[in-house]
């Protein structure tokens, strides 16, 4: 697995010692059973990717990689209006998302929430009662045309990461 041989070939040579790096385990069916319950919009890929996955900390792997459990998901939203979050400016209709990963350091990853599917990274965006502001492809990236992409080019960075250390952008 590409995670173990980064953290033999990579980390194991930073000047700190390594984090605690977790993939899983599945959430339970009744964890995703709440998340399809409360948050009735929430893409059934995400739920899928919970239940066969489970959060993912990886946090000297890049700059840092982590996808949400589902009760933190749950807890996420900021605003009670019965909506998921959105994203506002750039775009000129707002684009409803739901936030499911990090990468530590303040950027934040947000599957689509409908049809599209589209997977965005949201850096320095504003976030004011349930929507993110930022500019496009700068503050705001479409960085995946569907979550299956998405959980692709993490695995690529992943091991691209175990192979040299080299840092890719998902």
């Amino acid at each position: 697995m590409a995670v173990t041989r980064a953290l033999r070939a990579i980390v194991s040579t930073f000047p700190f010692e390594p984090g605690t790096h977790t993939i899983g385990p599945p959430a339970p069916e009744v964890e995703l059973t709440a998340l399809r319950s409360r948050l009735p919009w929430i893409p059934e890929d995400l739920v899928g990717v919970c239940g066969l996955v489970g959060a993912v900390c990886l946090p000297d792997i890049a700059n840092g990689l982590f996808m949400f459990e589902p009760d933190y998901i749950l807890n996420a939203l900021d605003h009670d209006d019965g909506r998921p979050d959105r994203i506002g400016r750039p775009f000129e209709r707002e684009v409803d998302v739901v936030v499911f990963g990090s990468d530590g350091g303040g950027t934040l990853y947000a599957v689509a929430v409908g049809a599209t599917g589209r997977v965005f990274r949201l850096r320095e965006c504003s976030y004011l009662a349930g929507v993110y502001e930022g500019a496009l492809n700068v503050d705001v990236t479409v960085v995946a045309e569907t979550l299956d992409d998405f959980l692709r080019r993490l695995l690529n960075a992943v091991a691209v990461f175990a192979d040299d250390g080299r840092v890719t952008d998902l």
